[in-house]
């Protein structure tokens, strides 16, 4: 027997990540979207499809192709939401990596997720350096400037023309599972799981346009990629 629900049922668009998650945005150019708390720093969603395009644009002319997968290392920060989507919109896989890791963890998850670009602040760029030694993960890149990385202002590019064409059944995310009962495991999240998951909540929480939401949870663990993006779909 099956037992429905006593809601209406919802609706999940078939669309890739990012052109579900910025699909409002020409309509509110100079609304921020993303504001950092500490510094005040607004990205409005002008700014944020910009260089979503622009960065999407620079990877896919340095050989960054579909399925390949860049590792992000940094703090919550207006910029993370940029790198990630801009990876969803070349096609990629983003792995995300909890900033505290000891350089072992890094290394770990760098080896096993496969990943050829690192993204991370200035403060861990020496030690991101150290922890990418020996893996695939040949370029890193830092928010900013820091010896023997690259910045990534230097990536941007044209703008992308367009989503690069991937299935909803396509891996987008990468994060990985603490390992409370063993080494961490990456997680395979495709575009259909997170604008289902999206979806989903936008359902019940019913986000007013003229709202906004504090974002606490730390980006890297899914409980904080998730409502990223979400905060940006909502509008």
């Amino acid at each position: 027997m099956i037992y429905s629900s006593p809601l209406p049922d919802v609706e999940i668009p078939d669309l890739p990540l990012t052109a579900y998650v910025l699909a409002g945005a020409a309509g509110q150019p100079d609304k921020p979207a993303l504001i950092d708390g500490v510094s005040g720093q607004a990205l409005t969603y002008a700014d944020l499809e910009r260089a979503v395009g622009s960065l999407a644009g620079g990877l896919a002319a340095s050989g960054f192709a579909k399925g390949d997968v860049l590792a992000l290392m940094a703090p919550n920060m207006p910029e993370y939401a940029v790198v990630f989507h801009a990876v969803a919109m070349a096609g990629g896989i983003v792995t995300t990596i909890n900033p505290a890791y000891a350089e072992a963890e890094v290394h770990g998850q760098l080896r096993d997720s496969g990943a050829r670009i690192l993204v991370t602040i200035p403060p861990l760029a020496a030690p991101a350096l150290r922890a990418a030694a020996g893996t695939q993960a040949g370029e890193v890149y830092v928010l900013g400037e820091a010896p023997g990385a690259r910045p990534l202002a230097s990536l941007y590019a044209a703008p992308l023309a367009g989503q690069v064409p991937v299935e909803p059944a396509d891996v987008v995310a990468l994060p990985y599972s603490s390992g409370t009962v063993g080494l961490s495991k990456g997680v395979m999240l495709t575009h259909r799981n997170l604008v289902a998951n999206i979806a989903q909540t936008l359902a019940v929480t019913q986000i007013m346009p003229e709202e906004s939401l504090v974002a606490v949870l730390p980006f890297f663990h899914i409980y904080g990629t998730m409502p990223l993006s979400l905060e940006i779909a909502g509008k």
